[in-house]
């Protein structure tokens, strides 16, 4: 009874990514119907994508970074494969909230997610979080994008953003990217 559950929801999982998007090698992002991953099945969200290191010039301190910093996480769901490894499917729609840390832009068109108001922005949290709200959530196949705009760090020094997914008291591994600003 276990195994033909389990091929029906396999086959409608793997539908689910197999449609011709208007972007190839992207899956459909609809975050309308997202839900907050549950505590009683075994998601996780892992890191998918790589960080890099950025070196800014010396005179380019305090400035945006040309590229926005982008990481990507799988939702996934652990499943009993009969053997001694288990298997994972990637879970769709999951709603996520990003938690990002470290010099991001102060510019409004870096900022859709927040009020700015002088320099105060609120939610502080979303500062430089340039993909919306309302892509915050794992596409059909399970993938949740974010992208972030950050600045160099003062001349001679280096600093850190971390980007990191949570949903419910679910959390992802950490993104890190580094950036170092030359001496002058």
């Amino acid at each position: 009874m276990f195994r033909p559950i389990l091929m029906m929801s396999m086959i409608s999982l793997a539908s689910g990514c197999s449609f011709e998007p208007e972007d190839p090698g992207l899956c459909k992002l609809n975050c309308s119907s997202a839900i907050i991953g549950s505590n009683d099945v075994p998601l996780s969200l892992s890191l998918q994508s790589t960080t890099n290191t950025v070196t800014c010039a010396a005179g380019a301190a305090g400035q945006v970074i040309n590229d926005p910093f982008f990481a990507q996480f799988l939702v996934a769901e652990a499943f009993d494969t009969g053997g001694d490894t288990p298997g994972q499917r990637p879970v769709p729609f999951i709603s996520v909230e990003p938690i990002v840390n470290g010099l991001r832009s102060d510019l409004p068109e870096h900022n859709p997610n927040v009020e700015i108001n002088g320099d105060v922005f609120t939610p502080a949290r979303y500062k430089g979080i340039i993909t919306p709200k309302d892509n915050w959530c794992s596409d059909s196949c399970g993938v949740v994008t974010v992208e972030v705009a950050a600045v160099c760090p003062p001349a001679g020094s280096s600093s850190e953003v971390s980007i990191q997914m949570h949903s419910g008291a679910l959390y992802s591994d950490v993104a890190t990217f580094t950036t170092t600003t030359l001496s002058q």
